[in-house]
């Protein structure tokens, strides 16, 4: 069965206005996991986060509490660059996992130089079975090129999160951003 071909990735029809965000220029950077609580677990798609069920807490009955089952499933995950955390807003990324793919819903700088920055909405998938990204046919062309980088740079991120996967890590520690390391290790 040949694979299935990508549904129509959403570009916004307006930019939008942030006043807090920020023009990040394309220059040398990396996109690092911005989130905790993640696990690895098997599959295209590295991130996933231990499923939980909520029961009768057996002191108190009145109450619920949440237990984990042993199991864990797909699950998005925040991404921002990695030279400073939590202070991009506009340059925080959401990563969808569909499959083999993933979805990722980038806020590209239009304008700026001011205070605030101008933005447009533009959705990109990434095939992180042939490595292949997809930039939206609707994408204008003044932001393709940010599109294109920035795309790239998550395929990277998660070709990153696999190989450490593969060399047996439990929880993401390389591809963990330098500002939720914790003497080395993930806070779980």
């Amino acid at each position: 069965m040949p694979p299935e071909e990508p549904a129509a990735l959403p570009v916004a029809a307006r930019d939008e206005f942030d006043m807090y965000g920020v023009q990040l220029d394309l220059g040398d950077w990396s996109y690092a996991l911005d989130d905790t609580q993640v696990v690895y677990g098997p599959g295209w798609y590295p991130f996933h986060r231990d499923v939980q069920r909520i029961e009768q807490h057996p002191a108190h009955p009145l109450l619920t509490r949440r237990t984990d089952t042993g199991r864990t499933e797909c699950a998005a995950v925040r991404i921002s660059p990695d030279v400073e955390i939590r202070s991009w807003r506009n340059e925080y990324v959401v990563l969808c996992p569909l499959g083999q793919r993933t979805r990722a819903e980038l806020r590209l700088s239009t304008t700026g130089g001011g205070p605030g920055v101008t933005t447009r909405r533009v959705t990109v998938e990434i095939d992180l079975c042939t490595q292949r990204i997809v930039i939206p046919d609707g994408c204008p062309e003044k932001l393709r090129e940010q599109a294109e980088v920035k795309a790239r740079r998550i395929l990277d991120f998660l070709i990153d999160a696999r190989s450490e996967r593969r060399r047996g890590a439990a929880a993401p520690a390389a591809v963990l951003h330098p500002g939720l390391r914790c003497g080395g290790q993930t806070a779980r």
